[in-house]
């Protein structure tokens, strides 16, 4: 990727557009941006970031909120506009941010664009300007993550030097974001999940094992000589021991079933034959109680043959009156008819007693009425007089109607124009306190720029102070304890010269000890020996010298550690010190001016707040009173609108009124209200109708009167002849009863009377006599059947039988709940073997899958030896690449002294190892931690390292084009050879064709470096840029 052009809109301290263009650097690919702190040199590099990925290039400036300049407008939308090259191909994105402006409440604004550029021909690069479409596309495009562009394409402030000096756990974090390794660490979740699932279905499965074992002791009957009953007993026992001892029960209890079920069917064989004879016994006894029974009963109905004989006479009386019953009927219906047409007469004489009557009223009503003919003329000559007065009052009543609502219509006109003038006029008030209000707030906040521009020089001085005054405290101590190990070290050197000496001594003594007379001396040659060397008695031994040699080497490590980062510590203070004197403070004052400079800021932060609240009480009321503006301009029309139509509802009230009036008076007073002369119309047609309906019912009843007379008269002339004729037939049929009774051989009527019987009663008691002679000969055959059979037999002993079946019954029922109790054991024990037997299957088998699990789990997260996960061990490999790729350059900028390495140190605390880095020291022929490098040799690593993960990364991902690198790093920690070598490093960078641009205040890059970015600051706070190229 190559930089063409960058615009900013209300970007960071950049208040208006700010286009950088990078095409005015021509030939120059290696360019400086300079510029105070907080000038804006680092929000350069966050525009780009931000136009690629939606964030800016820290993640101390993760929020996008915060990229929005205090200084813009209110209208204007804070946006990043960025041209780029990749491979020959022109690209430009837009991205711009919402805000709230004034008087809206909710954002607006935002836009994102991304075309391509190429041939001068804008084509979208996705479908539609969506934030995830375009963040895909520009990934997919560049070829890089947000996070590996800002490890290698952009190296943000505070960041550069992660990958070199984090721990284990952060480098594993880095590479993992990188190198998109995080599947590996799903999988290790995924089989730790799994491994949990396993290790759950075992412990369940040897649960249930354990527990199918111990419920053998609640359903399974122990018998205490059992084998089972000694295993469970004991404390310790296992499945192959149970399942032993119920292999014995279920054996023992088989042959207990087959015993007893041999004895149970002998037993109810025996049961069966008693049973049987009980019965027969039982039925002989039966039939002894059967004779004396129908002995019995015989006898009773043999008593009762006189009684059914005065039945059968009765009966045959009543068959008797059956013929003369058909008479007795006529007779009777005779006498009724006579009786119902002696009523009928009576109520004959009566009716024609009540139509003579009636006729005689009616005949009054009818002469009565027709004397009022003159009253029903009356009646409607005068309901046509009110019918023709009614259209002239109905019109009148309308008319009213209209003139009151017209007056209505005029008061309320009249009382909405008063409403209206206090509305108006109250508004004016308002509109008059709130332009007062403002005019004083506008003077309240008017200096609130200016303070917010010194409240923000003051806190960039502040920060400045305080990392002096912290750093020249920490740089006291750490001198005190850099004196502290510099005397341990001179002791434990002296300590081990001293040592040294004597083990040398010592070793002289020994060889002296193997010289003899006349042989050589290995190291002199003299045959004689005069003055050999004795052996110490304090000789230290050799393990005793590599100790104290050891320990030497061991504080002489910590003491030139301490050194070096005290040596580091000086001279950030002292760059930071020059700074804090090119802004006017003393070194000598510099704690006593931070005191002063952080009082001063609370003091001036405190009035900034109370402006910022004014001014945000004065935006509100500048809202307030354009509201109260179009408010007041709507009640004044709205005022003038109501007098108008007050106006006009004031004449047409009067004008109505005056012809009502005018009317009025051509109408009668008694007839000028609509609601009388109504009630008058419904009143004389109510009288009218009355008079009409009484002349017609009077004229229909008399004539009905008339007729009913007649029919009357006619009909008691007919109930007479009637009459007469029902008594002749009633003494015929009495004349011919009467003979009738006599012939049938009744003496009187009376006799006859008393033969009678009810169908029914006569029915029944024939029955009754037929039943009693069935009945009386079946029971005679019965006992003369009975008698012949039990002739020479005896009762038997039934109570003797029942005792001895009751006894054996017993005897059947123990042996049964025997055979029963054997079988339920045998049935426990063969089910609790099924049970445990499929128990331990699931038990091994969950064992067997939980064991593989657990071995992939372990394999992949790296609990092994080496402690090194799967995933870190393809991190391992990226990071082996990298370091052989960055010790190409490291080993010439540091003239051949350090190259990186990977620790071969075990993390403590079981963590995970492999990613640490040591640094090999060729002066010294030692490792080192990469922390105990000064800041020079930390930046210099860094940016090796930097350099080397672009190259495995261009190489990985394949195809990327990384023209294009930004560093945003402290140069100013390194020495002069150093930087030089640090220059010329990315001096050959550049040759390869890469754009390298720089942030640094240190002055020898300005003079090495042709091409500048200057970030500078206007007086009124905000920045802006040009390019400045020699």
């Amino acid at each position: 990727m190559k930089p063409i052009k960058l615009t900013m809109t209300a970007f960071g301290p950049y208040k208006d557009i700010e286009v950088i263009d990078f095409t005015e650097l021509k030939e120059h690919r290696l360019f400086l941006v300079s510029g105070n702190t907080g000038a804006g040199k680092t929000s350069i590099f966050d525009a780009i970031c931000f136009s690629l990925y939606g964030e800016a290039s820290g993640e101390d400036r993760n929020d996008v909120r915060m990229l929005r300049s205090q200084f813009a407008s209110d209208d204007v939308y804070t946006a990043v506009e960025f041209e780029f090259e990749i491979k020959r191909r022109t690209y430009r994105i837009l991205r711009q941010l919402s805000h709230v402006k004034q008087g809206n409440k909710s954002a607006t604004g935002e836009k994102y664009e991304f075309v391509e550029t190429t041939g001068g021909r804008e084509t979208m690069m996705v479908d539609r300007y969506m934030v995830r479409q375009i963040n895909e596309r520009v990934q997919s495009l560049v070829g890089l993550t947000k996070d590996q562009f800002g490890q290698i394409v952009m190296l943000p402030q505070g960041e550069f030097r992660k990958l070199l000096t984090s721990d284990t756990e952060n480098k594993e974090e880095i590479l993992r974001r990188i190198f998109r390794t995080h599947l590996y660490k799903y999988v290790t979740e995924y089989l730790n999940e799994k491994r949990k699932t396993a290790q759950n279905d075992c412990d369940l499965a040897k649960r249930d094992l354990d527990a199918q074992t111990m419920n053998l002791k609640l359903a399974i009957s122990q018998r205490e000589d059992s084998e089972l009953h000694r295993v469970l007993g004991g404390e310790l026992y296992n499945t192959h021991q149970v399942l032993e001892a119920l292999e014995a029960e279920i054996g023992f209890y088989a042959a207990a079933k087959e015993s007893r079920r041999t004895k149970l069917e002998a037993e109810i064989k025996l049961q069966r034959e008693l049973t049987e004879k009980y019965h027969q016994a039982a039925g002989l006894n039966e039939q002894f109680d059967i004779l004396s029974r129908k002995t019995t009963e015989k006898i009773n109905l043999e008593s009762r043959i006189p009684e059914f004989e005065q039945k059968r006479q009765r009966l045959a009386w009543a068959e008797k009156t059956l013929p003369l019953q058909v008479q007795e009927r006529h007779v009777v219906g005779a006498r009724e008819d006579v009786v119902a047409k002696e009523r009928s007469m009576a109520s004959s004489r009566e009716e024609l007693r009540l139509a003579e009557e009636g006729f005689r009223l009616t005949e009054e009503a009818y002469r009565l009425e027709e004397k009022q003919e003159g009253r029903r003329e009356q009646l409607v000559r005068e309901l046509e007089r009110l019918g023709r007065d009614l259209p002239t009052v109905q019109a009148l009543e309308s008319h009213k109607t209209r003139v009151c609502r017209l007056e209505k219509e005029a008061a309320q006109a009249e009382e909405d124009l008063r409403a209206a003038d206090v509305r108006a006029s109250s508004r004016m008030e308002e509109k008059k306190a709130l332009t007062e209000r403002i005019r004083k707030l506008e003077e309240s906040v008017r200096p609130l720029p200016e303070m917010n521009q010194r409240l923000e020089r003051m806190r960039s001085e502040a920060t400045l102070l305080r990392d002096c005054v912290q750093w020249a405290k920490e740089l006291d101590n750490l001198r005190s304890e850099e004196r502290k190990q510099k005397e341990l070290h001179d002791r434990s050197a002296r300590e081990y010269a001293q040592l040294e000496g004597r083990w040398l001594e010592g070793q002289a003594g020994l060889l002296a000890g193997h010289l003899h007379d006349g042989a050589p001396c290995p190291v002199c040659g003299s045959a004689e020996h005069p003055r050999k060397a004795a052996v110490s008695a304090d000789m230290p031994s050799r393990e005793e010298l590599e100790q104290q040699r050891n320990r030497k080497a061991e504080l002489e490590s910590v003491y030139l550690a301490g050194k070096t980062k005290r040596e580091h510590l000086e001279a950030q203070l002292q760059a930071k010190t020059a700074e804090a004197a090119a802004l006017g403070y003393a070194a000598d004052d510099l704690e006593s001016s931070y005191l002063t400079l952080v009082e001063t800021g609370k003091s001036i932060s405190a009035g900034v707040k109370q402006m910022q609240a004014d001014q945000a009480v004065l935006d509100e009321c500048k809202q307030t009173l354009d509201q109260t503006e179009k408010q007041l301009e709507t009640e004044s029309a709205d005022k003038e609108r109501r007098a108008a139509f007050h106006q006009e509802r004031r004449t047409a009230y009067l004008t109505d009124k005056a012809l009502y009036e005018q009317a009025l008076n051509s109408v009668p007073e008694e007839l000028r209200s609509l609601e009388t002369l109504q009630r008058r119309l419904k009143e004389t047609e109510a009288e009218k109708q009355r008079a009409e309906t009484a002349w017609r019912l009077a004229q229909e009843r008399f004539q009905q009167a008339g007729a009913k007379l007649a029919a009357t008269q006619a009909g008691r002339a007919a109930a007479e002849k009637q009459l007469e004729e029902a008594r002749a037939r009633l003494a015929q049929a009495e004349d011919e009863f009467r003979g009738e009774i006599a012939r049938a051989g009744f003496e009187t009527a009376e006799a006859y009377q008393q033969a009678k019987m009810p169908d029914d009663a006569r029915a029944e008691m024939k029955r009754d006599i037929d039943r009693f002679h069935a009945e009386l000969a079946t029971v005679r055959k019965q006992v003369e059947e009975l008698e012949a059979m039990l002739q020479g037999k005896e009762r038997a002993d039934l109570a003797a039988l029942a005792a001895e079946m009751e006894r054996l019954d017993r005897q059947v029922e123990l042996t049964r709940h025997s055979l029963a109790q054997a079988q339920d054991h045998y049935d426990k024990a063969t089910e609790g073997k099924e049970k445990i037997l499929s128990a331990e299957q699931r038990w091994k088998e969950a064992e067997k899958d939980f064991q593989l699990v657990k071995d992939l789990y372990d394999v992949v997260r790296g609990e092994n030896r080496f402690k090194i996960s799967f995933e870190r061990f393809l991190l391992v490999e990226f990071l082996d690449r990298i370091l052989q790729a960055a010790n190409l350059r490291l080993q010439t900028i540091s003239g051949g002294q350090f190259y990186l390495a990977r620790s071969r140190r075990q993390e403590k605390h079981g963590r995970q190892s492999g990613l640490g880095l040591d640094v090999y020291d060729t002066y010294t022929e030692q490792f080192r931690d990469v922390k105990t490098l000064s800041g020079g040799e930390k930046f210099n690593a860094s940016l090796c390292l930097a350099l080397g993960m672009a190259d495995v990364i261009q190489a990985y991902e394949g195809g990327i084009s990384l023209e294009t690198m930004f560093i945003d790093e402290g140069f100013g920690s390194l020495d002069e050879e150093s930087l030089n070598k640090a220059i010329d490093t990315l001096i050959q960078l550049q040759q390869t064709g890469r754009m390298i641009g720089i942030i640094s205040h240190v002055q020898e890059l300005k003079q090495a470096i042709p091409a500048i970015l200057e970030v500078k600051k206007a007086s009124e706070g905000h920045s802006y840029t040009r390019f400045r190229v020699s």
